[in-house]
């Protein structure tokens, strides 16, 4: 491999978002389809971070799979008193971006 060639896959790299990253979006984009009156459960949330898991780590090394969705997990905030998807997955968006 040519140093360019390693430079630019190692900007695609750098420039792509995580793996977590990905799957928090994909659980924010899919609570914003839920119902925008009604409280958020916790299995929810557990449904579609499993869901948004097993598609994003599928084909990685087990152990890179587990600690992905880990670090996925560990980023999730606390679910407020009554807060609707949509403003848990506002807060979720936030997050993904920092991590």
């Amino acid at each position: 491999m040519t140093t360019n060639a390693f430079d630019t896959a190692l900007h695609q790299f750098l420039a792509e978002p995580s793996r977590a990253q990905q799957i928090l979006t994909a659980v924010a984009h899919t609570l914003q389809t839920e119902d925008p009156f009604e409280p958020l459960t916790l299995d929810a949330v557990n449904d579609y971070l499993r869901g948004a898991a097993l598609v994003i780590t599928n084909g990685l090394p087990d152990v890179v799979a587990d600690e992905t969705i880990q670090h996925a997990a560990r980023a999730l905030p606390s679910i407020y008193e009554r807060e609707t998807a949509d403003a848990y997955a506002l807060r979720l968006l936030q997050i993904a971006r920092s991590i």
